[in-house]
């Protein structure tokens, strides 16, 4: 058939497959041309495969349309092969679908890529995971906050966070709890919020844990500031005529005292003696009551952060050589690691000077039982690029229970001290945006590390 317009091959198979059925009933079955109905019949049957295999092969690309739909496989693309106005119409048609399916599957393409994005990027730590624990999605601020490289489910994490794991699965939807997350030394206040999803007939669950550490010390801190003004103020107004009039009674009676040294007043000069002792008393410790409230005071009236760049590794030659004097009568070794000479931070130098001040002379203090008396100090910058100093000792350690309290105001484990050092060094870490934690094991020793 040199017909190549489908329309007419159709039309001339079935008139030459009429035809042949025509012949195959017009011919005698009793006549001596029973091998020309043979031949006849078999034609027939030639015919009626051809025309099948035909129709078949125009259909054939129909299915591999289809095809390209099941499979999203849609970079075919469907040519005209001379079959009349209508394929090409169809194939135009099949073309069109395909490229509409392709924009649909590019533009889903590049959402999903934005959204995996977004939620790898965020601040806040995301995890998402199926009813049987199996994790489906856990996005980077959640593997630093977990200090995990993966995670592929929920029950992995019970031997280093068994609280976090326990809330995961157990924490009613749309509710949300403050967890305290152990990450190697330190604990750091955690804030969970969970919801339940449906997705194509499956049950999941989203978790959100953001490091609240930061807004709590803030509140922690303002609380502590009011009520530090609130004492000041009312016990500088107790103390201070308390103080004025004892030292003026005082020096009065010493002077009668000395003008009047007569045996005639000898039992009202005891008298005298003990009342002065007394008054003397109450202005001593009246004195001492003032100086203890201007000690507090220092923390309600820190000065705002004169910031500028400065390079670490000098301020901290210059530490070393401030301590050196007492390091060498205390016999402690120090060693100052800062592997640039070019990190710079942005600080209030003399205020970041204090903080340094305090957390050394306490590992001092810390390490005066110790045989071998190790301190150092380390500067560098972390895996945000924000600049770090740790002081790490090789003291006994604080227990577990004082790590808690230690940076609350007035909170002291030394029985000379007044408990305001390290809550002023953390007060002066937050007013610079930064965090200072510690992180202790009895009997190996503590590490105080600033971050800004």
């Amino acid at each position: 058939m040199g017909f190549k317009n489908f329309r007419y091959q159709v039309v001339v198979r079935v008139l030459l497959l009429v035809a042949s059925v025509f012949l195959f009933f017009k011919v005698d079955f009793r006549s001596s041309l029973v091998a020309t109905q043979v031949a006849i019949g078999v034609l027939i049957v030639v015919q009626t495969v051809g025309l099948i295999l035909f129709i078949e092969n125009t259909t054939e690309r129909l299915i591999k349309f289809l095809n390209t739909i099941k499979y999203d496989d849609f970079s075919e693309v469907f040519s005209s092969r001379g079959e009349g106005k209508v394929f090409d119409e169809l194939y135009q048609r099949y073309n069109e679908v395909i490229r509409k399916f392709r924009d649909i599957r590019s533009e889903k393409e590049a959402t999903t890529q934005y959204f995996q994005t977004v939620v790898q990027h965020i601040g806040i730590g995301i995890i998402t995971f199926k009813k049987t624990g199996e994790i489906q999605l856990i996005n980077n601020a959640a593997k630093r906050l977990l200090q995990v490289p993966y995670l592929t489910h929920v029950e992995h994490l019970k031997a280093e966070a068994p609280q976090l794991m326990e809330q995961l699965l157990q924490l009613p939807a749309g509710q949300s709890k403050v967890l305290q997350l152990k990450r190697g030394k330190e604990r750091v206040p955690v804030s969970l919020f969970v919801v339940d999803l449906v997705m194509r007939g499956e049950d999941f669950r989203l978790a959100s844990i953001q490091n609240i550490q930061r807004e709590l010390e803030e509140k922690e801190m303002e609380a502590w500031q009011n009520l530090i003004r609130v004492l000041t103020h009312e016990i500088m107004n107790s103390v201070t005529p308390i103080s004025s009039l004892a030292g003026s009674v005082a020096a009065d009676i010493q002077d009668v005292l000395e003008a009047q040294p007569s045996e005639q007043i000898l039992l009202q000069r005891e008298e005298t003696e003990d009342m002065g002792m007394a008054l003397q008393t109450i202005e001593r410790r009246s004195h001492g009551l003032v100086r203890f409230v201007q000690d507090f005071r220092s923390l309600a009236r820190v000065p705002v952060p004169k910031k500028q760049f400065f390079p670490v590794a000098q301020m901290l030659r210059e530490l070393q050589t401030l301590f050196q004097e007492e390091l060498t009568h205390e016999h402690v070794q120090l060693v100052v690691n800062c592997p640039s000479a070019d990190l710079q931070v942005l600080a209030d130098r003399e205020l970041l000077e204090q903080v340094l001040i305090n957390l050394i002379r306490n590992a001092i203090h810390a390490l005066a039982d110790q045989p071998i008396k190790n301190l150092q100090i380390d500067a560098f910058p972390d895996q945000d690029s924000r600049v770090v100093i740790q002081v790490s000792d090789n003291g006994s350690g604080i227990a577990e229970e004082a790590l808690e309290q230690i940076f609350l105001p007035f909170y002291t484990t030394k029985p000379t001290g007044t408990g305001i050092g390290l809550s002023l060094s953390r007060q002066i870490m937050r007013l610079h945006k930064g965090s200072l934690t510690v992180s202790s094991e009895l009997g190996e020793g503590t590490t105080f590390t600033l971050r800004f």
